[in-house]
C-alpha cells in the first residue's frame, strides 16, 4: 500500500522548468505582442 502511495505521489510531483514569475513575464509578452499586432492590423481600416 505504502508502496503503491509512494509511486503516486512521485508521479505527480512535477518541477517547472521556471519560476512563476517566468510564466507571468512570458504570458505578459505574448499578451502585449498580440495587443500590438491587433493595433498594426487595425490601422489601415478606418470606421464607416
Amino acid at each position: 500500500m505504502t508502496v503503491g502511495l509512494t509511486v503516486l505521489q512521485t508521479a505527480l510531483e512535477t518541477e517547472l522548468p521556471l519560476p512563476p514569475w517566468a510564466f507571468g513575464l512570458i504570458a505578459f509578452g505574448i499578451l502585449v505582442s498580440l495587443l500590438l499586432i491587433t493595433l498594426a492590423a487595425g490601422k489601415g481600416r478606418p470606421h464607416s
